[in-house]
């Protein structure tokens, strides 16, 4: 006989946003004895979900538990009003749930709803088949794919230990915790990973995890990662690279030896060396960029502004993690000029400053273009070594040290760590801040004799009492208005 449904009764109800919350009975299945399940019933845009508390009831007894008052023979110590005040505090909070996604614009569709709740998103096909919707791996799926090759493979190579791990499967949706991570770095450990790619891959999981709160998936309570909390995970620091660095009388016996361009006639393709010598040196002077930042230099509109004592660029290893990247202006100091016209194509407004690394026509983010700039600097590193026999020198330089010398070097002379951040496009901000770092505090005249402690040669020490030319404070207004449209 068919259920009269109109007579089931309803303990609480309420609507939040596009979410209709009922507390009720699940009449879809009968279980044994005429009871059925006690269940919160989720109905986003038409479509429903029943989320099971576990206890079961008839039509009766649940109605009679919805009906209890705490008065009469029992008052609030009857059984039926005891259950009805544990319904109710569970409907308020789930209510309170719902209201924290809905307030966020985060309940899209029942899914958000399953998910939340019930750990996965699936739904069973006419023949009985379970289907899972979307994961928690699924999302991560979907951060690898929006990002670049050479950060996409770091977030596939993490994905991969997480699955090599066996704490998850596909069914477990989303239910993915601190406890589950935790015996993630435990296998890490056990197959001997490095702390710094312990750290690389908990990144790439912490990127899925905050794409699967954006999506209203998993709330910012399960987030499992936190520096401060012994609850969370924090995620540790790579090993310090302090000593991969040269002193500047290094950087200067390696200038000097570019610009004498003298090698023993039993070095093969001197030419090359000495070209990627060069390449080095002008990582150094170029502020400590990398690779793939020196490769994707242009003479652009603040070198031809600053009339050519300048490049303006982003940081291609950070476009992944902010809006505008993280800028850096790295005066052209007379050696890195020198090493310019040696090596460097031709000053062309637009035009690529080394080619020869790279070239037109490559999608700087896509796989082959990764693949170039690790060739690249193998090449370096290997002619490099090469450098290292013929000075007799223990240390094998690569692009690494570049970096990591410009920071040591100028902190060894006293040049403010506020400059040598702002200088290697460690402060990102809003606009107005981007705005302050095209006029200030580091007018250009600033840049040139801080930088001018990287070598020491006579050439930089005259940058001490002459001083650079700069560009006014209106063009350099322009050029941001040019570029990022007119300040909020």
């Amino acid at each position: 006989m068919k259920l009269n449904r109109a007579k089931i009764s309803t303990l609480e109800s309420i609507t939040v946003g596009n979410c209709t919350i009922v507390l009720t009975l699940d009449t879809r299945y009968k279980a044994v004895g005429d009871k059925y399940k006690v269940a919160m019933k989720y109905t986003v845009n038409g479509t429903r979900f029943y989320f099971h508390l576990g206890d079961k009831c008839t039509t009766l007894e649940f109605d009679a538990i919805c009906k209890a008052d705490g008065r009469g023979r029992a008052g609030n110590k009857s059984q039926n009003y005891v259950d009805r005040c544990r319904f109710k505090d569970i409907f308020n909070n789930h209510s309170n749930i719902i209201r924290d996604l809905a307030n966020k614009g985060l309940i899209k569709s029942i899914d958000n709803i399953k998910a939340v709740f019930n750990g996965k998103i699936s739904s069973y096909d006419s023949d009985g088949t379970l289907r899972v919707g979307e994961t928690f791996l699924s999302v991560w799926n979907d951060c690898i794919a929006d990002k670049k090759a050479s950060t996409s493979d770091t977030y596939r190579n993490a994905r991969d230990s997480f699955l090599r791990s066996g704490v998850y499967k596909d069914k477990n949706g989303f239910a993915v915790d601190v406890n589950m991570i935790r015996e993630w770095i435990e296998f890490m450990k056990e197959q001997n990973y490095s702390q710094t790619t312990i750290g690389m891959y908990l990144r790439a999981c912490r990127v899925a995890f905050k794409e699967c709160i954006n999506r209203g998936f998993l709330r910012e309570v399960d987030y499992p990662f936190g520096a401060f909390s012994p609850d969370k995970i924090k995620i540790p620091v790579g090993s310090s690279r302090k000593t991969e660095f040269l002193t500047v009388e290094q950087w200067t016996t390696l200038y000097n030896f570019f610009i004498d361009g003298k090698y023993p006639r039993t070095v093969k393709s001197p030419q090359l060396i000495r070209q990627s010598l060069g390449t080095l040196l002008c990582q150094y002077l170029c502020n400590g960029c990398n690779m793939y930042d020196l490769a994707l230099l242009r003479y652009g509109d603040y070198y031809k502004m600053s009339n050519g004592k300048a490049f303006h660029f982003f940081r291609h290893k950070t476009t992944d993690h902010s809006e505008n990247g993280s800028e850096v202006i790295a005066p052209i100091t007379p050696p890195f000029q020198r090493i310019l016209d040696m090596i460097a194509a031709p000053s062309k407004i637009g035009e690529l400053v080394f080619p020869f690394l790279l070239g037109e026509g490559y999608d700087p983010d896509g796989t082959l273009a990764r693949n170039k700039i690790h060739q690249e600097n193998k090449n370096l590193a290997d002619r490099m070594a090469k450098i290292s026999t013929i000075l007799n020198w223990d240390v094998n330089p690569t692009g690494t040290y570049a970096r990591h010398s410009f920071a040591t070097n100028l902190a060894q002379r006293e040049i403010p760590i506020d400059y040598i951040s702002f200088a290697m496009g460690h402060s990102t901000g809003n606009r107005g801040q981007i705005t302050k770092r095209y006029i200030s505090p580091y007018p250009l005249e600033k840049q040139m004799e801080y930088n001018s402690y990287l070598l020491d040669t006579q050439e930089m020490s005259d940058l001490h009492r002459q001083p650079a030319v700069e560009i006014s404070n209106d063009e350099l207004i322009k050029l941001f208005k040019d570029r990022f449209g007119n300040l909020p």
